[in-house]
């Protein structure tokens, strides 16, 4: 996940060239399962009786952006609540 001021601060620093010949990845700094997102958004999800087999699938590494500056201001999907930024 990511903040919308985030996005801005990401967007600026490919418009000044920082991003120039590379793909990048942009998240914040910590994952957040689906059952974490349903429960935040008011809808829970039953556990699955089987465990998923990578649970991490589809997680975006977003060291690359940090090597090239980025520093996330809304750190976590928690922060952003604690702070009401959601």
């Amino acid at each position: 996940m990511i903040h919308h001021r985030d996005i801005a601060t990401f967007v600026k620093m490919g418009l000044v060239g920082t991003l120039d010949g590379r793909i990048v990845n942009t998240v914040d700094e910590a994952p957040i399962t689906i059952f974490e997102l349903s429960e935040i958004a008011g809808a829970p999800m039953e556990p699955a009786s089987v465990p998923l087999t990578n649970p991490w699938s589809g997680v975006l590494d977003g060291s690359l952006a940090r090597s090239l500056g980025f520093k996330p201001e809304v750190r976590t999907t928690y922060q952003a609540i604690e702070e009401g930024v959601v």
